[in-house]
């Protein structure tokens, strides 16, 4: 079975790759408002969505299980749980989707506060080769 946190996973390594800290010290400090606050929101939601494919996946795992009888009133619960899947799965895509476009329109921009990232850079340019004499035929 694939890994049912893939999508959250990723989203939260490459949050913490963006701002260079862990996800909960970033929202520890998230301005309500700014980027930031919105990206963590979109986020936190994809994890919910995530653990509702989850528990959704796991109850109809419990109806369905061969060593279990099906009986005719448990046909409506597995229909249910089967719909409750699918409106979990389509969630949760559509916010992997959203907050995926969104992390790949960012990049992470050098920290402006150290000394280093302060000074500007001088390009690099490579040593002149030595000229050579044109030669005579």
């Amino acid at each position: 079975m694939p890994d049912p946190y893939a999508a959250s996973r990723a989203a939260g390594e490459r949050i913490e790759a963006l701002y260079g800290r862990p996800v909960a010290e970033l929202a520890a400090d998230a301005v309500p408002g700014s980027m930031r606050h919105a990206l963590l929101n979109s986020f936190d939601a994809l994890q919910y969505a995530d653990h509702a494919v989850t528990f959704h996946a796991e109850q109809l795992h419990r109806l369905t299980h061969p060593d279990r009888a099906i009986e005719s009133a448990d046909v409506g619960h597995i229909a249910d749980a089967s719909r409750r899947l699918t409106h979990a799965v389509s969630v949760r895509d559509s916010h992997a989707q959203v907050l995926g476009a969104v992390l790949n329109s960012l990049v992470r921009v050098p920290d402006v506060t150290s000394p280093a990232s302060a000074a500007p850079q001088a390009p690099a340019v490579a040593p002149a080769a030595p000229s050579e004499p044109a030669r005579s035929r």
